[in-house]
């Protein structure tokens, strides 16, 4: 099975910025759709959950590239 931090990593920066764009909008509309908030959503939202943790990941790898610690692998995922 391949990795979500697999395939992050072989995303340039700008694709990057764009998931962590994308995951707030989503969970934007998650609140407006349902008139919950964030909280209430956490609580028990398991779809909120996947959002919120592909964001955090996004975000995990740019800031790890900010700060040198990573750097994006551009060769293709194998899989046997």
């Amino acid at each position: 099975m391949i990795s979500l931090q697999q395939i992050l990593v072989r995303c340039t920066d700008e694709q990057l910025e764009s998931i962590l764009s994308s995951c707030s909008t989503i969970m934007s509309h998650f609140e407006f759709v349902t008139n919950h908030s964030s909280v209430q959503l956490a609580g028990e939202n398991e779809q909120y959950w996947k959002v919120y943790g592909i964001n955090a990941l996004a975000f995990s790898e740019l800031a790890a590239r900010a700060q040198g610690k990573s750097h994006r692998n551009p060769y293709p995922l194998v899989t046997d």
